[in-house]
């Protein structure tokens, strides 16, 4: 398999992780190491958590990519985000922090008359390699039900503040009926980097069945907006929004098509 096939399609590749296994990044204690210390997320009212698919990137015959937003919605970037995929007639999957749906009620309505899809990226963007089942499980859970109360539907896919996901964050997936959506490609260049490099990477970097992760939120510094570091968050966000418009028509003007996480996935029964 290459990176543009599934790490797997069900949860049943990474059971053990659900039981209690270290994170694929970051660290989390051992379920039994957990039980020991009181730590473990108790069950919950059934013990059946279904199948999931841990999502990187889709084996599709057709020319589709997904594009993929996390952190918001921010009154600074989500707007102009919008406004680029309109005219360029895409629509993407925005995964959605509890706390900004919230507070951004108009932002969250517009994503979704815009036609855009939306996933689950917790509450208040903890890194949940340092959280407690129970913490994790919190964290998850109130970002759905913000999301369900401000837009009406309720998110298919969760996707791990900077993919750290944990044993515990896979159960509370399961339990709250989620898959998982990483990324295959993000925007390339490290630092706050340009527009141009950005857009280069993009148009050169994406193809058939990747999922792209960009952002349109400052994830943590949403709550120290007047610190060093969502100065700095903050810049490198501006310049993946400057790049958008030449990355997508340099995407298009290779006939790749993109779309949301959920479309691209129904295009894998069409692969070989």
């Amino acid at each position: 398999m290459d990176r543009r096939r599934f790490l797997c399609r069900t949860m049943a590749g990474v059971a053990w992780l659900a039981a209690g296994g270290t994170a694929l990044r970051g660290g989390q204690l051992g379920r039994a190491a957990q039980e020991r210390n009181g730590s473990a997320l108790p069950d919950g009212p059934s013990s059946g958590l279904g199948r999931q698919q841990l999502i990187w990137s889709v084996p599709t015959a057709e020319p589709l990519a997904a594009l993929t937003f996390d952190d918001g919605p921010d009154p600074e970037l989500t707007p102009p985000i919008l406004a680029v995929l309109a005219r360029y007639g895409v629509r993407a999957t925005f995964n959605v922090m509890g706390y900004n749906a919230v507070r951004h009620r108009d932002l969250i309505q517009a994503l979704v008359v815009g036609g855009h899809e939306l996933g689950n990226h917790t509450w208040t963007h903890e890194d949940l390699a340092f959280q407690s089942p129970t913490a994790t499980y919190r964290q998850l859970d109130r970002g759905l039900a913000a999301i369900e109360r401000t837009a009406g539907v309720r998110p298919r896919f969760f996707r791990p503040p900077r993919g750290e996901l944990t044993g515990a964050a896979l159960q509370a997936a399961a339990r709250l009926g989620h898959d998982i959506l990483l990324w295959s490609v993000t925007r390339g260049p490290a630092g706050v980097g340009t527009p141009q490099a950005v857009a280069d990477h993009l148009a050169a970097a994406v193809g058939p069945g990747d999922v792209v992760g960009l952002h349109d939120g400052i994830g943590r510094a949403t709550f120290d907006r007047g610190g060093v570091h969502a100065y700095l968050v903050g810049a490198r966000r501006r310049v993946e929004v400057a790049a958008l418009p030449a990355a997508i028509e340099g995407l298009q003007a290779r006939g790749l098509r993109l779309v949301t996480a959920s479309a691209l996935l129904a295009s894998a029964g069409d692969s070989d």
